[in-house]
């Protein structure tokens, strides 16, 4: 019987190792800190979610960078009036901002 226990105690002692290796915290940089807002938003470019502190938040925009042509798609061109009237853009990442001013979609 103290046998069993023995074993169970080494799978227990040695899976947990195994977790706390594979699965180690993240550094305390990458926590939240007093202040920042933890809602969760979604970016303007990809439309995944993401908490604020963790983006690009943009809030001095005009409706002039964004270049609205006649060629393009009018769904794409309401949507990109609506996001620039609002006055304010969240995005994942800077590629994503650089990527949603330079006009280009995500697949």
């Amino acid at each position: 019987m103290s046998a069993v226990i023995i074993i169970i105690l080494i799978i227990w002692a040695s899976m947990w190792g195994f977790y706390k290796f594979m699965y180690p915290r993240a550094p305390k940089s990458m926590m939240p800190k007093k202040g920042d807002v933890i809602t969760p938003r979604q970016c303007d470019f990809c439309g995944n979610s993401l908490a604020e502190y963790r983006g690009v938040l943009e809030n001095d925009i005009n409706a002039k960078t964004i270049d609205v042509s006649a060629d393009t798609d009018p769904n794409i061109a309401a949507e990109s009036m609506d996001k620039s009237a609002s006055g304010e853009l969240f995005f994942c990442n800077y590629e994503h901002q650089a990527d949603f001013h330079a006009g280009k979609t995500y697949r």
